[in-house]
């Protein structure tokens, strides 16, 4: 069943968020992942979440998602994401089944 890490991020650093996009993008790829929607431009149909980021990657299961995101050789990577941002947010989700 495929799986989708949600990520809501807000960045704080444009041109060192950019550099970790270079260096992130192969890897969700080695993952068997794709990217659905990467950036877009966030509009709220309802309540009160606001965001200016959205980020959607589809995976074939949850372990690969869950290893693309433990995998110990982008922890320096992941960590950038983090460092670039006032907040960053990601959700694993299952698709349908």
């Amino acid at each position: 069943m495929s799986a989708f890490v949600i990520v809501d991020i807000k960045v704080r650093n444009p041109a060192e968020y950019s550099r970790y996009i270079e260096l992130i993008t192969p890897s969700v790829a080695h993952y068997n992942g794709r990217y659905l929607v990467r950036g877009g431009k966030p509009q709220t149909l309802d309540g009160d979440w606001v965001s200016e980021r959205i980020v959607i990657m589809e995976y074939p299961s949850r372990e690969q998602a869950q290893a693309w995101l433990t995998d110990p050789a982008l922890v320096d990577i992941h960590n950038m994401r983090r460092d670039n941002s006032y907040q960053c947010d990601m959700l694993l989700c299952d698709g349908v089944n």
